[in-house]
């Protein structure tokens, strides 16, 4: 309650475009690397892009914590593969697997492209990463949610419905002005209860 509340107290600032409503991701990234935004909320799946469109013009910092000195957390999912037991190459897919996950080159490709510390055991090489730069930003980062546990999964992925007929339409009904914060929540939970077909718990 006290985040969305603090979502509206920014809307009605004007701290957003006021076509937000109308902007996709896409336009939101071009603005952004054009200079026409002073944050954007994203992930580490940028990293290596804005290093490349904004060397030097852009960092990486995570959501403060309600209280200073507080725990940090953020929203973070590992990529998970499975190789069907019905493949017909399974083998060549676990090869594939586990080369991007161990081959030197290919996690330098996976750090320098998806911005984030590639899979596969503890002791594989990390690549090095130049010092000042976003992906070394977000690595840290990654690094110290991990040391305060604050890892979550995202919340698009609490039912398979929620952030497309729930979270989207409720959060623009906000920013039009035309949905309360206590509102909003009201719906989205309502929406989680019916789409996981259970009572609600309190």
């Amino acid at each position: 309650m006290q985040a969305t509340q603090h979502l509206e107290k920014w809307i009605k600032a004007g701290y957003f475009w006021k076509d937000i409503n109308a902007v996709d991701y896409a336009t939101m990234m071009s603005r952004f690397i054009k200079g026409e935004g002073l944050f954007s909320f994203n992930g580490d799946w940028e990293s290596g892009n804005l290093d490349k469109q904004m060397a030097g013009n852009v960092g990486f910092f995570l959501m403060p914590p309600v209280q200073q000195g507080g725990k940090q957390a953020a929203m973070s999912a590992p990529l998970t593969y499975g190789i069907s037991s019905r493949a017909k190459n399974a083998d060549c897919a676990a090869f594939f697997l586990n080369w991007v996950a161990t081959d030197p080159k290919a996690r330098e490709i996976g750090v320098k492209i998806g911005g984030s510390h590639p899979m596969g055991p503890a002791d594989a090489p990390m690549p090095e990463v130049a010092e000042g730069t976003v992906t070394a930003s977000t690595l840290d980062a990654g690094a110290k949610i991990a040391q305060d546990n604050g890892s979550m999964d995202f919340i698009a992925n609490a039912t398979g419905a929620i952030y497309a007929k729930s979270w989207t339409p409720q959060l623009q009904k906000l920013v039009a002005g035309q949905q309360t914060p206590e509102e909003l929540l009201k719906s989205v939970q309502s929406d989680y209860t019916s789409q996981v077909g259970g009572a609600e718990h309190r």
